[in-house]
């Protein structure tokens, strides 16, 4: 892309940007918008157009946070005196809350004037599925509500954490502190997840299908969560068969920590957003989160070819005013 095409093409997301709130909401509407788009700016790196990118941004300061269940990095924006706050709850990584791209992105939050704490979900960094790490979760929302001097914070879970957060939103016991959950590629029953990584075909609940191959991080994945070793090639049938036998003696414990077997209503507003084209969770999970939840609480979902899983693409000027258009409504 040549510099004068990128520069039209923010000119017309900066343009879409100010049609959509002077639309819906005026000045606030209009100030929020901006923030959200000024996050995504900084995701990207980008430097240009600087106003944008650095739009109401704050320094950020980071550190360890220890509380009763559990302990992360506090991500506190200058200025800031309680105020809203949002667990961002990683996924399947063994670096975990020191993965660069999630740092990144707490940063990027944080800037935008919320008070971000990231716990470390221990079972997800070791690349097992447990309910164990649903009251993590719960714990984490719990000491930021105290944090911030509030009743309920945000929880942003991403991929395996995000189906975890759904999860923690419906059952009496973990609850309590979640305002409301924004996952991006969450999964809704993880033991399908682990299947589609064995090669069965993504369904969604009418029949939707992916059409995308399993990544080979899925097996590696399942490997190392069933036997503690790195496996880095595809499967031998004698090793499938091992690994699909592991796997039917874990279903409890997985739909222990599936949303598609949430005890109770769920009743905390929903935004779910996923990629098209993502090969670790694939977007039919979020079609059946969507189904599942959508006569109990308000639902909103957003399925784009900008997030690439856990991550996010670049995309063209009105995929990206829909990502600013979708986050504004999940964190205000």
């Amino acid at each position: 892309m040549r510099y004068d095409e990128g520069v039209w093409s923010w000119r017309r997301l900066l343009g879409s940007i100010l049609a959509l709130a002077l639309l819906f909401a005026g000045a606030v509407a209009l100030h929020r918008r901006l923030l959200c788009a000024g996050l995504f700016l900084r995701l990207e790196q980008k430097s240009e157009p600087s106003l944008l990118v650095h739009y109401g941004e704050r320094s950020v300061a980071a550190r360890p946070f220890v509380y009763a269940g559990g302990r992360g990095t506090l991500y506190v924006p200058a200025g800031a005196r309680g105020g809203s706050g949002i667990v961002l709850a990683h996924g399947i990584h063994e670096q975990g809350i020191v993965e660069p791209r999630l740092m990144r992105f707490a940063r990027a939050l944080a800037g935008a004037g919320f008070v971000v704490l990231t716990p470390e979900v221990a079972n997800l960094a070791r690349y097992r599925i447990v309910h164990e790490d649903v009251e993590a979760i719960a714990a984490a929302t719990r000491a930021l509500a105290k944090q911030v001097k509030r009743e309920q914070v945000s929880v942003f879970g991403i991929s395996f954490g995000g189906g975890l957060a759904l999860r923690a939103a419906c059952e009496a016991g973990t609850r309590g502190s979640i305002e409301r959950v924004i996952a991006l590629g969450a999964h809704h029953d993880a033991a399908r997840v682990l299947r589609f990584f064995m090669g069965e075909p993504a369904l969604g609940p009418a029949g939707e299908q992916a059409g995308v191959a399993p990544h080979q991080y899925g097996r590696t994945a399942i490997w190392m969560g069933l036997f503690g070793q790195k496996h880095n090639a595809p499967f031998t049938p004698e090793e499938q068969r091992t690994a699909e036998s592991a796997l039917a003696a874990q279903a409890a414990e997985l739909d222990r920590a599936s949303p598609s077997h949430c005890p109770e209503r769920l009743a905390a507003p929903l935004f779910l957003v996923h990629g098209t084209g993502d090969t670790v969770v694939p977007y039919t999970e979020t079609l059946w989160n969507q189904q599942q939840f959508a006569d109990q609480t308000e639902v909103r979902v957003l399925v784009s070819p900008a997030i690439v899983h856990a991550e996010y693409d670049p995309p063209s000027w009105w995929e990206r005013v829909q990502l600013v258009e979708f986050i504004v409504h999940a964190l205000y």
